[in-house]
């Protein structure tokens, strides 16, 4: 009988056990007592498995064949015996991974990578189209500047020199009326007392190349 050194806890396993020890082969002991060399994500490792290990398989196994919604099944002591054989023979059935070194490997544990929450960027502002609507109301506003233009121009008014002579003439005389204190009465007289120079206005006039544009 061959020795295997893993280790039983309680009668089932022991069962298990000694099947073992009373059926295994010579390759398949090897494997037990140490375990198989595996490559996994580009590395060496060592993969052992244990009577543990093949009870929660063993487990999984009989849930597969239980009725659907049933909380167990019964599964007879062959059917146990031949998952136990087929758990410690197949490689691809993954024990217990050690490093090379004999230390057991414990593989790393990812952290979740936290993304900022960035700012959005306002939306660019993107040139619009223009509409049969925009340019409607641009030649509008246009047209519209050019009548208040027009009518500006047409309240301006050119007075000619004779026109400006007499406007000044009549800025310039002086009221001589009199009044008779004892009577009341207003005393007319022709005389005319001019406080502007009509010489020095034509002279202005002529400098203002024959053109006052008054508002």
């Amino acid at each position: 009988m061959i020795k295997l050194n893993i280790k039983a806890n309680g009668i089932e396993q022991e069962k298990l056990k000694e099947y073992l020890e009373n059926n295994a082969s010579e390759m398949l002991a090897e494997k037990i007592n140490n375990g198989v060399r595996v490559v996994k994500d580009n590395k060496t490792f060592i993969n052992k498995k244990d009577l543990k290990g093949f009870w929660k398989y063993a487990t999984d196994e009989a849930k597969k064949i239980a009725e659907k919604g049933a909380t167990g099944t019964f599964v007879d002591d062959n059917t146990v015996y031949g998952w136990l054989i087929h758990y410690f023979e197949e490689d691809e059935i993954e024990g217990t991974l050690y490093n090379e070194d004999g230390t057991e490997y414990k593989p790393a544990v990812k952290t979740p990578v936290k993304t900022e929450n960035k700012a959005k960027l306002p939306p660019k502002n993107e040139s619009k189209q223009t509409t049969l609507f925009d340019l409607f109301t641009s030649n509008n506003d246009q047209e519209n500047n050019e009548i208040e233009t027009e009518s500006i121009e047409d309240t301006k008014e050119e007075i000619t020199q004779e026109e400006m002579l007499e406007v000044l003439e009549n800025e310039t005389k002086e009221d001589t009326r009199q009044i008779d204190y004892e009577t009341g009465e207003i005393i007319e007289t022709n005389e005319e007392i001019k406080t502007f120079d009509i010489e020095v206005a034509k002279m202005l006039y002529s400098m203002l190349d024959g053109k006052l544009t008054m508002k």
